[in-house]
C-alpha cells in the first residue's frame, strides 16, 4: 500500500511537545510524512461554544480531553490569552522542513475555521487562508503545496479559493480515494487526498476500544486498497499515545507499506493518469466517533 502519512497540528502544546516527540519516533522508523500545522492563534478553548453538538461532550470524555490536552489549551483563547504558534514556534517548523518531511497548511485559527467556515464569506474565507500562506512564506521561504482543512469542515467558497490560490493538492475531506471535487458544477484542480483511515480520537473509548485496537484496526485495513491516508494528530500521537503511534508504525512496516508525504502521493497519483481520477460533488456526512458531520466526496464516502 502507498500511506500517505498526515499529522494534524491542532494546537500550541501540539506544535511545541508533540511534534518533536513525532520527529524522533518517525526518524526512528525510517518514514516522512506530511505535518499539517494550523499556523495562527490557538484558540482551543472556544471549542466550549460546540458543547451543544450531539457527541461533542461524550467524545470530550471518551478521549479524557484535560489530560490529554492539558489546561492551558483547553482555556486558550478564552480565559487565558492564545499563543500565536507559526511565528512563536518558527524554528520548530523549520525543524519539521529540515528532518525531511513536508509542512503543510492546517487553516490559521484552527478554532474559527472549524466552527465557522459554512457561514463565512468569501472574503473572510480569503483573508483566513491568505494569513496562513503569509505566516508559511515567512517560515518556509516559499509558497505551500498542500492544505487540510481543520476538522474537516470545508464550503465551496473554500474550495473554490484553495484553487484559485494555486495548492497542489488538499486533504480537506474522508473518502475512498483521491478526487477532484466539484463546485456549482464546475471541476476544480485541487486534488484532494481524502483521509481513508479512522483516526485515534474517533475509535478511542468507542465500545471499549483501547490503542491496541486501533493499530489492529488499521492493520486490517492495510491489506485493502492499494491506496491510503492515515491522519495522526500532535496532540494525541505525539504526546499521550506515543506508544500507539510506535506500535503503528511497526506494524505499518511489517504489512510493507510505503509511507509518504502527501505532496509525493499526490504526484504519484497524478502520475497515474488525471483522467482516471474521479471528478465528486462534496457533502456533508456523519462519522461514527466524531461529533457532527465531515466533508466526504459524493459516492466515495466512508461510514
Amino acid at each position: 500500500m502507498l500511506l500517505g502519512l498526515k499529522v494534524d497540528v491542532c494546537t500550541y502544546d501540539g506544535l511545541r511537545v508533540g511534534v518533536p516527540n513525532l520527529l524522533r519516533l518517525f526518524d526512528r522508523h525510517g518514514v516522512r510524512g506530511s505535518f499539517c500545522v494550523a499556523l495562527g492563534p490557538d484558540t482551543t478553548g472556544r471549542a466550549i461554544l460546540r458543547a451543544l453538538r450531539p457527541g461533542f461532550l461524550a467524545k470530550m470524555r471518551r478521549t479524557s480531553a484535560l489530560r490529554t490536552y492539558g489546561l492551558r489549551t483547553i482555556l486558550s483563547g478564552t480565559l487565558l490569552p492564545s499563543r500565536h504558534m507559526g511565528r512563536r514556534l518558527a524554528p520548530l517548523l523549520r525543524q519539521v522542513v529540515a528532518a525531511g518531511h513536508e509542512l503543510a497548511i492546517h487553516g490559521y485559527d484552527h478554532r474559527r475555521w472549524q466552527d465557522r467556515v459554512h457561514r463565512m464569506e468569501d472574503r473572510a474565507v480569503r483573508e483566513e487562508i491568505g494569513r496562513a500562506v503569509a505566516v508559511y512564506r515567512e517560515v518556509a521561504g516559499r509558497d505551500p503545496r498542500g492544505f487540510g482543512a481543520p476538522g474537516w469542515q470545508v464550503s465551496a467558497a473554500s474550495l473554490r479559493i484553495l484553487d484559485e490560490v494555486g495548492f497542489v493538492y488538499a486533504s480537506d475531506t474522508r473518502g475512498k480515494g483521491p478526487f477532484f471535487p466539484r463546485v456549482d458544477g464546475r471541476a476544480l484542480r485541487t486534488l484532494q487526498l481524502p483521509t481513508t483511515f479512522p483516526t485515534l480520537d474517533e475509535i478511542l473509548g468507542l465500545d471499549g476500544m483501547r490503542g491496541a485496537d486501533f493499530v489492529g484496526l488499521v492493520r486490517r485495513e492495510l491489506e485493502g486498497p492499494a491506496w491510503g491516508v492515515l491522519t495522526l494528530h500532535a496532540e494525541m500521537e505525539g504526546v499521550g499515545f506515543q506508544a500507539v503511534a510506535d506500535r503503528l508504525l511497526t506494524v505499518m512496516g511489517e504489512a510493507g507499506a510505503t509511507c509518504l508525504p502527501l505532496e509525493m502521493l499526490s504526484a504519484r497519483v497524478r502520475a497515474e493518469g488525471e483522467e482516471k481520477i474521479p471528478v465528486a460533488d462534496v457533502v456533508s456526512r456523519p462519522l461514527r466517533g466524531r461529533a457532527g458531520t465531515v466533508a466526504m466526496p459524493a459516492g466515495l464516502e466512508i461510514a
